[in-house]
């Protein structure tokens, strides 16, 4: 059967440039602090600051994006094949954990036997397939596609999340 490519990590390439971009801004202003202000005598709380926010939001999106690509291109990739069934949807608004109201969409299906979950929006991460480009994908049962896949275990509950790394649709 024919497929057609509608998402694939390694040719998406790397997309939280802003937040890096954010990062890179304030590993300046550190340095300008460290270089000029040596007096200054808060200078390695920002230097503590400046490395946190680095991490958290450059540091470990960027390792989620090249662990996952090089899932992808591993020759052990998993992938399913077979008719969408099962296929949810939820729209809801809720408090989070700083009591602001929050929207929230989140998409499930499977394919075969194995399940495929992801916010739109709200949460999760960043890297790998969420269904929330400018034009979204209508996926609904009874489509057939080929999905290949990272089964990542999930530390908190000892289940499993399988990513989408290449989702491709037969016409």
């Amino acid at each position: 059967m024919q497929y057609r490519t509608i998402y694939d990590i390694a040719a998406q390439g790397y997309e939280e440039w802003f937040w890096a971009y954010i990062s890179a801004g304030f590993v300046a202003a550190t340095l300008i602090v460290f270089l000029f202000f040596r007096s200054w005598k808060h200078r390695k709380i920002l230097l503590f600051v400046t490395c946190g926010l680095s991490v958290v939001t450059f540091g470990i999106p960027f390792f989620d994006y090249n662990h996952l690509k090089s899932k992808l291109e591993a020759p052990d990739c998993l992938k399913v094949e077979g008719t969408v069934t099962g296929y949810w949807e939820k729209i809801w608004r809720d408090k989070d954990a700083s009591n602001k109201w929050q929207n929230y969409h989140y998409e499930s299906f499977m394919v075969d036997t194995v399940k495929f979950g992801y916010y739109i929006r709200g949460g999760g991460s960043a890297a790998g397939f969420q269904n929330n480009n400018a034009i979204r994908i209508p996926i609904r049962d009874g489509m057939h596609m080929r999905v290949h896949y990272y089964d990542e275990p999930v530390i908190t509950n000892g289940t499993v999340n399988n990513r989408i790394l290449k989702l491709e649709v037969a016409p």
